[in-house]
């Protein structure tokens, strides 16, 4: 129906509309979970049974093998335990994604170390990327000089994304544990480009609703999403934690236990340049 020639991937839904219901109350907040269907009067929604049409996945197949050799991921997650300030960049070699996290200092009592304006400016980014795509997230302190940081890499800044935040009922969250003025019901992820890369573009949009959890915890339909945007392409997080391990992806961070690579190449880059080749270590990954 969207004329698009390429079969919509998605999951689609019906609106239900029962004799009890009021459809002037809109739909309920709910949707296809409502405990109380047979006498809410809110609209509700079903799953669409229509089976899946083929189209997207041939497209995703077709971008995944176009990867060239030395931008293809493993299937096996990575990390490195690393002062990131003080890591040579060029150990990691090439990425079609990148998404960073950044202790920026915000002037407020957090749980974790922050990093210095300049000490954000002066990291390598730049020799991490020939042709792809950066995410980066910001406070709103912090906006102005990760653009600076985008243009002093090497990016042009492209997009934005926003985390809306939600708790656990899906409601808005409205009493954040971030802001100075008002209370933060969303973050911000700074989008940069550099080199041509070849991204599957116009399949997710610029908002994420996902639950809040611990503190400076980014939702994981980033990893899905960025998977989407460029299909089998290796994928590094800088700032990463434990939790943000993930299947193609390298993590790098202080706040990681001990460094397991599996990459033949990567492990012969850094033992290299640090006289030594970590063991690999399996228990530190949640999946």
């Amino acid at each position: 129906m969207n004329g698009n020639p390429l079969a919509c991937h998605r999951l689609h839904f019906f609106r239900v509309v029962q004799p009890h219901t009021d459809v002037s109350l809109g739909n309920c907040s709910y949707l296809d979970t409502c405990r109380n269907m047979r006498t809410c009067k809110y609209v509700h929604y079903r799953p669409d049974p229509e089976p899946d049409v083929p189209g997207m996945g041939a497209e995703i197949a077709r971008l995944r093998a176009s990867v060239p050799k030395y931008l293809q991921a493993l299937q096996e997650p990575q990390w490195i335990n690393c002062d990131v300030r003080s890591f040579d960049m060029t150990v990691l070699g090439k990425f079609g994604v990148i998404m960073a996290d950044p202790p920026w200092e915000i002037h407020q009592d957090l749980p974790y170390g922050t990093m210095k304006d300049d000490e954000m400016l002066s990291m390598n980014i730049g020799c991490l990327q020939d042709n792809g795509v950066i995410f980066v997230w910001v406070t709103g302190r912090a906006m102005e000089l990760a653009r600076e940081c985008l243009a002093k890499w090497g990016y042009k800044r492209v997009d934005e994304l926003i985390w809306v935040k939600t708790n656990q009922l899906q409601r808005l969250i409205r009493t954040g544990r971030t802001g100075h003025w008002l209370n933060h019901s969303k973050e911000h992820c700074l989008v940069g480009i550099k080199g041509n890369p070849q991204l599957n573009r116009f399949v997710d949009c610029d908002v994420v609703v996902a639950d809040v959890r611990e503190t400076s915890r980014k939702p994981d339909e980033m990893y899905p999403l960025l998977e989407r945007l460029s299909p089998g392409t290796r994928k590094l997080e800088i700032f990463a934690r434990k939790h943000n391990l993930a299947h193609g992806w390298v993590g790098l961070g202080n706040q990681l236990e001990t460094i397991n690579i599996v990459e033949p190449d990567l492990l012969q880059r850094f033992k290299a340049r640090y006289g030594y080749e970590p063991q690999p270590k399996t228990k530190g990954f949640v999946a």
